[in-house]
């Protein structure tokens, strides 16, 4: 094998400074003095200056105030207030008064020229604690209103089976009314029949007895004499059966119309459901007394809810017994349109109804009856023609009494109608495959 060549290291520059830089810096030395001979900027000619004998007192004075104002602000943006002098009061982590004062002249003066005053951090804070009791308020309402709702699921059960009972009463009554009106009408027939019967008998006695020969015919007087009293007695018996079916006429009219009021008032409690509702029943005053009075005092007070002039017609129109249901349902209706108009629902109308205390939702009509009856389901609002589907139904039974229907139009922006709910049409069940 060849011998590997040895390595040599690199010679090192030396940092010594040579013979041609010693001799270039020695002539600018000396030019450099030239320079200040010509100037007269000897250090021979210049005098010894004298020490400044105040500038590292205020030097001094200056850092501790710059330390005072940077701790006043510290602490005012750690703790959200400025300081006071008990705050700082033998802690020798912080400045003490007694220096601050020396330093600002009082304690005030030295906030004011810190800023912290006029800092927006209070302020802030301020809006902080006001919402924050807001927000507490807020929560305490939600708090009571959840539990009257819970009070309210737990009453529901038993207004329902009250309403279920009345309803029944009322529907006795009613029958009741319409078969004494007909057992009336029989009765006034039979009556005038013996009062014509009794007419005729009265007739006949009196031509028998002015007849000349009276003695033969004294045994057929006798008889249509005991006929006659018979008849008398018939109508007597039909005028009394009259007068008790009219008693109780009027008596089961009365019934009806406090069970009605009753119902009425039922469901006007009913309607407290999150409000401020008592556990009485609301006052008679307090209950419309018509189907159109308790859309006009929904239309009153209703902040979301729309309502076409068709609503007002066919609330006109309708014999719907409960009117103070029609109301109650319009107010849930109500709340349910302001959520829908803010659009921060998250979900479907027909989910939402329930939660407004809405049970009987219906999200809409069948196609065969939308183009059967198509003119039914048309209503005007604001010039605009509008079609209606979603529905509230309310009552039980059958009939216009019993039943009714409150007919919306949902509106979601693109129809030429800004979002929201309108009330289309109350009352009576309009057709459908159904009817």
């Amino acid at each position: 094998m060849a011998k590997q060549r040895k390595r040599t290291k690199p010679q090192q520059k030396s940092t010594e400074p040579t013979v041609s830089q010693q001799r270039q810096a020695y002539y600018e030395a000396r030019a450099r003095r030239t320079s200040l001979d010509e100037l007269e900027l000897t250090a021979v000619e210049r005098p010894r200056p004298a020490p400044d004998l105040r500038a590292a007192p205020e030097a001094l004075d200056a850092f501790d105030r710059l330390m005072v104002l940077y701790g006043i602000c510290r602490w005012t943006a750690i703790r959200g207030e400025p300081p006071e002098p008990e705050d700082w009061q033998e802690d020798e982590e912080w400045p003490q008064p007694e220096a601050v004062e020396a330093l600002f002249g009082s304690w005030d003066d030295a906030l004011s020229e810190s800023g912290v005053l006029e800092s927006s951090v209070a302020t802030l804070l301020d809006k902080v604690a006001s919402a924050q009791q807001g927000l507490r308020t807020r929560a305490d309402e939600l708090e009571r209103a959840q539990r009257r709702l819970e009070e309210d699921a737990q009453r529901t059960p038993e207004l329902e089976r009250q309403m279920e009972r009345h309803k029944a009463r009322r529907d006795e009554a009613d029958l009741r009314v319409r078969e004494i009106e007909g057992g009336h009408e029989r009765l006034a027939a039979e009556r005038d029949a013996a009062e014509r019967r009794a007419a005729e008998l009265e007739r006949r006695v009196a031509t028998l007895e002015a007849a000349p020969s009276a003695t033969p015919a004294e045994p057929e007087v006798e008889t249509l004499r005991g006929e006659l009293a018979a008849a008398r007695a018939e109508v007597t018996r039909i005028h009394d059966a009259l007068e008790q079916e009219r008693t109780e006429h009027d008596h089961d009219r009365r019934t009806i119309a406090e069970l009605s009021r009753l119902l009425a008032r039922l469901d006007a409690a009913g309607a407290g459901a999150g409000e401020d509702a008592s556990d009485e029943p609301a006052a008679d005053d307090d209950v419309p007394g018509t189907v159109l009075e308790a859309v006009e005092r929904a239309a009153a007070t209703s902040s979301h809810l729309r309502f076409a002039p068709r609503a007002f017609e066919t609330a006109a129109d309708s014999p719907f017994r409960r009117p103070g249901l029609v109301l109650r349902a319009l107010r849930q209706l109500d709340e349910l349109a302001g959520r829908f108009a803010a659009g921060d629902m998250g979900i479907s109308l027909s989910q939402a109804a329930p939660q407004a205390g809405i049970t009987q939702w219906k999200n809409g009509v069948s196609e065969l009856a939308r183009t059967r009856w198509r003119d039914e389901y048309l209503v005007t609002i604001d010039g605009h023609e509008a079609e209606l589907g979603p529905h509230i139904a309310l009552g039980s039974g059958s009939g216009a009494g019993f039943v009714a229907r409150i007919y919306l139009h949902v509106a979601d922006g693109n129809d030429g109608l800004p979002r929201g709910i309108t009330v289309g049409v109350v009352g009576r069940h309009l057709p459908d495959t159904t009817t």
